[in-house]
C-alpha cells in the first residue's frame, strides 16, 4: 500500500455519510436529491416490513421507475443504503433507551418497567424488518446493517447494566435485552399460545423489576 492509497471507510457512518455522494464525488443536484430520496424511501418501506436480505436492488429500482444502474448511482450497494435507514431508526430508539435510563433513577419499580417495555415492543412493531435483521445476523454476510442495530442494543445493555444491583450487570442487562428482542420478534407466536401483547409487557416488565429493583431482605 503506498501512502497515497485512500483508506476503506470501516465505520457504519462512514458507509452512510459516503453513500450521500453519487459515483465521481459531484454531490448530485435538485432531480438527483429526489431521486435519491425516492430510492432510499423504498429501501426503508421494504426493509421495515421485512429482513434486509430480501430485498432486491431490481425490485426497489423497479418500484421508482427507474434502474439498478441509477441505484448504483447513488449508493455503493445495498447494504450501504440499509445502513442509513438504520441509522436514522436507531436514533429515534434512544428515546426507548431513556425510559430504560429513568429505571436507574427509579430505582426500577413496577410502573417505569412497564413504560419502558411497551414503548420497546411498540417501537419495534412498526420495524419488523429491522428487528428480524438482528435475529437473523448469523445468516447476514455483510455485517455493515447488523452493526448499527447491534450497537444500540449494546447501548441499551449499558444503561440497564447501571440499575443492576446483585448479579452480574452486564450478563444480568444483556440477558433481559435479548429477552425482550427475542420476544419482540415472536410477539405474534405469543397471542396464539394465549398471552396477548398487554399480558407480554406486564410478564416482562415483573421479570425486569425483580432483577433490577432493590427489594427489602427477607433476613
Amino acid at each position: 500500500m503506498t501512502g497515497a492509497e485512500p483508506s476503506r471507510p470501516t465505520r457504519l457512518s462512514d458507509v452512510a455519510r459516503l453513500s450521500r455522494q453519487p459515483a465521481g464525488g459531484a454531490g448530485p443536484g435538485p432531480k438527483g436529491r429526489r431521486t435519491r430520496q425516492r430510492l432510499l424511501d423504498e429501501v426503508e418501506r421494504r426493509c421495515l416490513a421485512a429482513p434486509y436480505l430480501t430485498v432486491a436492488v431490481a425490485d426497489v429500482a423497479r418500484a421508482v421507475n427507474t434502474s439498478p444502474g441509477t441505484f448504483y448511482h447513488y449508493f455503493p450497494d445495498l447494504p450501504s443504503a440499509v445502513a442509513e435507514v438504520a441509522e436514522r431508526h436507531m436514533e429515534q430508539f434512544e428515546q426507548v433507551t431513556a425510559l430504560a435510563a429513568a429505571l436507574v433513577r427509579q430505582d426500577a419499580t413496577l410502573g417505569p418497567c412497564e413504560r419502558f417495555v411497551r414503548a420497546f415492543h411498540d417501537f419495534w412493531s412498526e420495524r419488523r424488518g429491522l428487528l428480524e435483521t438482528i435475529v437473523l445476523a448469523s445468516r447476514d454476510e455483510d455485517p455493515r446493517v447488523f452493526r448499527v442495530l447491534l450497537g444500540a442494543m449494546k447501548r441499551l445493555t449499558h444503561v440497564l447494566s447501571v440499575a443492576v444491583v446483585d448479579g452480574h450487570p452486564v450478563g444480568l442487562a444483556g440477558s433481559l435485552v435479548m429477552m425482550l428482542v427475542m420476544s419482540a420478534a415472536r410477539r405474534e407466536g405469543f397471542a396464539r399460545d394465549g398471552a396477548p401483547l398487554d399480558e407480554l409487557v406486564r410478564s416482562q416488565a415483573q421479570i425486569i423489576h425483580l432483577g433490577l429493583g432493590r427489594h427489602q431482605s427477607t433476613n
